[in-house]
């Protein structure tokens, strides 16, 4: 049987979500408002187990992920200052997974001393992790006629999908150049 983790996808990753629901046999979607989402279909929604957790709960949510795991698949929003999580997600994918984990322009930037992005630091860590594969999507921004303006939820949900489909070390959707004309 094949088990999708979706953490943080009910939002602007929802398309992205009942893609990759639609792949596996069963999908467990991760929010504190689990109990009340549909993916309007009742095919997908039949695969769901709901566990209406917030992430910012590490110790019950990574107990619960711990019953149900080791996941085939996980796609991930989760903020950056979470990185125990993230550290402890990783064991939970199954040998020959994959991890698609969704992260913020921000992400990418380093530190004022040099230090490296999150970006960067989750990158390498996973390297280190051979049994699975690892995909960061960087959401960036669109440049359209001078003016700039955040990614639709479409244009989020299509990144991922990619990402799931055609895995790459580090996508970015959209652009983060020049980061000084980014929206605000």
């Amino acid at each position: 049987m094949t088990k999708a983790l979706l953490l943080g996808a009910t939002g602007m990753l929802a398309v992205a979500a009942a893609h990759a629901a639609a792949r596996a046999d069963c999908a467990v979607l991760v929010s504190r408002h689990a109990g009340d989402f549909s993916f309007g279909d009742p095919a997908l929604d039949v695969k769901l187990i709901r566990l209406p957790l917030s992430y910012e709960d590490e110790a019950p949510l990574l107990e619960a992920l711990a019953a149900q795991g080791p996941f085939d698949l996980a796609l991930t929003w989760i903020r950056p200052r979470a990185e125990l999580l993230r550290a402890a997600l990783d064991a939970l994918i199954a040998p020959g997974g994959l991890l698609v984990e969704v992260m913020g322009s921000r992400s990418i930037l380093t530190g004022n001393n040099g230090e490296p992005s999150i970006a960067s630091l989750r990158a390498d860590a996973l390297a280190l992790q051979p049994d699975i594969a690892y995909a960061q999507l960087v959401l960036g921004f669109m440049r359209e006629n001078g003016a700039s303006r955040w990614l639709t939820n479409e244009e989020i949900s299509a990144a991922a999908i990619a990402q799931v489909e055609a895995p790459q070390a580090r996508r970015i959707a959209g652009t983060l150049e020049p980061w000084d004309e980014r929206p605000r």
